[in-house]
């Protein structure tokens, strides 16, 4: 199974990625958890330029940019530990290219699809937890951190992008027929405790491992 974590900066995803592995191992899975950009060498040096370099970049080459990483990402860590048995935890993948430039960036979320689909077509999350946290919280959790590049943009940007996720989860639910197919997407409540996300997590991913099953 592919499971990835998305959500704005701050939002508590990366703590949920750690609990699921946890919960998960003790169960007898076995499971890696990685993060995009990164995974790779290649992937973590690009990461470390989107993050951490201290000039202006262009929208679109942060686009292709985050692409690069991903395609190394998935080529060599993500398709390996599927084909191996893992259960495979991402802390962000392909969605967040789509909200952060298509809607943080103004650059389209269809524009966005259509140049992931490009990058990758082997790779699709079974499941997708959006872990929509307040912005006031957001905001206070901010201001207790050094900021990356991507962080500095404020709170203005990271609105956008909240909204950014919320029309590509209303556009891929639209697409679907109810009556064949479930959305990827689980919209949880960010301001619930560490402890109930993770309940909640666990729950539909084991729901899910259990149809699998059947």
């Amino acid at each position: 199974m592919f499971i990835t974590f998305e959500g704005i900066d701050g939002s508590g995803k990366s703590t949920q990625c750690l609990l699921l592995k946890e919960s998960l191992e003790k169960k007898g899975h076995k499971v890696l958890v990685t993060r995009e950009p990164g995974g790779t060498k290649t992937a973590e040096a690009i990461r470390n330029v989107l993050l951490h370099i201290h000039e202006p970049i262009e929208a679109m080459t942060e686009v292709f940019l985050y692409c690069a990483a991903r395609v190394e990402h998935v080529e060599k860590i993500i398709l390996p530990h599927l084909a191996e048995g893992y259960i495979v935890i991402s802390d962000r993948f392909y969605d967040s290219t789509i909200a952060y430039q298509g809607g943080g960036r103004g650059l389209g979320l269809e524009k966005m699809k259509e140049i992931n689909k490009t990058f990758i077509e082997k790779a699709t999350p079974d499941l997708t937890f959006f872990v929509d946290t307040d912005l006031l919280t957001i905001e206070k959790r901010m201001n207790k951190k050094e900021l990356d590049r991507i962080e500095k943009e404020g709170m203005s940007f990271m609105t956008k992008v909240r909204q950014g996720y919320l029309d590509l989860i209303a556009s891929e639910e639209n697409e679907i027929d109810s009556e064949k197919e479930i959305s990827r997407f689980n919209i949880i409540d960010g301001d619930l405790s560490i402890e109930e996300i993770a309940k909640i997590v666990l729950k539909r991913v084991e729901e899910v491992l259990e149809n699998d099953r059947g």
